[in-house]
């Protein structure tokens, strides 16, 4: 196929000249030049939807209506074309050939230009190119020149050239195209295909990285507001900087950035720091829809740990992964989290969380008092809180039996001598140390001291409190072991 051979190229509108060829520029004495088959060598491992994406940046770019990309294979060489209506057509010719020139892109965080690189880069691809706009026509030749020729169109530009292609490439490119999402307002066809606008999930603004240029021309990094619009796809999913597809991504939507994103130099990738703050900020607006599958991703794990991730997010993230009622282990109550298993709630321990996620949990409490507390601040797992005057109380007869009954008890076990205290204090039935006993008065009640009628409740709760000479621990296997020779000793000594 030759491109350059055909006398009346495609038209968008009408075309005010014959082809008259005119002598190729002479090459000046500048510091660079660039040998174009060395750039497509240095790209050749690139998915070649690059291209198309190249070039649909650029009629997106302008004030246009409408873009048609037609691809045609042929084993011996595939055409790509690009046709847009821009009423002004291509700005400056001299940019399609002219590496990094200064683009009037750069500042416009609307646009998605800014290196003047991606047409040299597509360009670079193609066997034989043309562009043909209201400026004039730029053909590029097999043989490594260019010429310029005064054919234009009345308005719009075409870009058409002739590549070589696997079969495998030509069906991915047709594929790929179909993830670009074309701004509103605009008709986007992929060989006479209409690509319709997919309806949104949702659409939420915030202020993300971007970049523009300073006075000098230098580019520079900034922050902006800006419109974020979520796609919810059955296939792979995507950062998009205004409609391009950037990245592919593991978050659960297409995400559509309608400003600058901070690119690599290929257009192909974003920083880590830019990808995380996008997580949380697509966690924010989406957890309440997200399957609990989808909350106990990788997405949403590195989502959470973000300091622009919200309370009700990392909470829908934490439930999701753990369960509404998990209690985080405390390491000042090993009991608590003995007690809190038993209940078949998850326990959650300092290593299933990382650092960042923690600071976040605890955040979250601030909005939700009652969120993965650690198990010892549970009312029914805690240890016992002895609150009130805790001052002693006047023992009477029927009391001091008691007393002396515990202490009797205490000796005959092998546990020594008791010392028994009888106070006012509250938060608990009777709490034991070695040696030393408090009995709650106004937990138990006066009734409760009468050995004559009360000795079965009485000895119940002795035996609790002595268990604790073997362990603190209620759950504990030395407790319970405990509690056993306890009662043994007892039957023996007939007590």
């Amino acid at each position: 196929m030759n491109l350059l051979s055909q006398k009346n190229p495609t038209k968008v509108g009408k075309v005010d000249s014959s082809d008259m060829q005119t002598k190729p520029s002479r090459l000046n004495n500048k510091w660079f030049s660039v040998n174009h088959i060395g750039l497509k060598k240095n790209q050749s491992d690139k998915n070649k939807i690059f291209i198309i994406k190249e070039l649909v940046s650029n009629a997106f770019d302008e004030d246009i209506s409408k873009c048609e990309v037609t691809v045609s294979w042929d084993s011996n060489g595939s055409t790509i074309k690009v046709v847009d209506d821009s009423s002004e057509g291509f700005k400056k010719l001299a940019d399609a050939y002219t590496l990094f020139n200064e683009s009037y892109k750069a500042s416009d965080t609307s646009k998605r230009g800014r290196f003047s690189y991606g047409t040299k880069s597509s360009l670079a691809m193609f066997k034989e190119a043309k562009i043909v706009s209201t400026k004039g026509t730029i053909l590029f030749k097999s043989n490594g020149t260019r010429t310029k020729t005064s054919t234009k169109t009345e308005k719009g530009s075409i870009f058409e050239g002739v590549i070589k292609l696997k079969k495998s490439e030509y069906e991915e490119i047709l594929n790929l195209s179909k993830t670009i999402i074309p701004p509103k307002n605009v008709e986007f066809l992929i060989n006479n295909v209409l690509l319709k606008r997919a309806n949104n999930h949702s659409v939420f603004t915030e202020t993300l990285p971007t970049v523009t240029v300073d006075e000098s021309g230098n580019f520079t990094p900034t922050s902006r507001l800006t419109e974020v619009e979520l796609f919810k796809s059955l296939d792979k999913n995507y950062i998009c900087e205004l409609g391009i597809p950037v990245v592919e991504t593991d978050i659960p939507f297409t995400i559509n950035v309608n400003q600058k994103v901070p690119l690599s130099k290929d257009r192909d990738n974003v920083k880590p720091t830019y990808l995380k703050k996008l997580k949380a900020f697509v966690l924010n607006q989406t957890h309440t829809d997200l399957s609990e599958d989808e909350l106990q991703t990788t997405f949403a794990q590195e989502a959470l740990e973000q300091k622009e991730a919200t309370a009700e997010a990392v909470k829908s993230v934490i439930d999701a992964k753990f369960g509404e009622d998990a209690v985080v282990y405390d390491m000042s109550d090993i009991e608590a989290n003995k007690k809190a298993f038993a209940d078949e709630r998850q326990v959650i321990s300092g290593s299933q969380l990382s650092k960042e996620a923690w600071s976040k949990v605890k955040e979250a409490r601030e909005e939700y008092s009652d969120f993965a507390l650690p198990s010892g601040q549970i009312g029914k797992y805690a240890k016992p809180e002895f609150t009130g005057g805790a001052e002693e109380v006047p023992v009477d007869d029927k009391m001091q039996e008691v007393v002396d009954y515990a202490k009797f008890l205490h000796q005959q076990l092998g546990f020594g001598s008791l010392s028994v205290t009888v106070h006012d204090g509250s938060g608990a039935l009777a709490s034991y140390g070695r040696g030393n006993l408090q009995l709650f008065f106004n937990v138990l009640g006066r009734q409760w001291f009468d050995l004559d009628t009360n000795k079965q409740e009485i000895l119940e709760l002795l035996i609790h409190e002595f268990g604790h000479y073997y362990s603190a621990d209620h759950l504990s296997r030395n407790y319970y072991d405990g509690l056993c020779k306890i009662g043994a000793k007892l039957i023996i000594l007939k007590v």
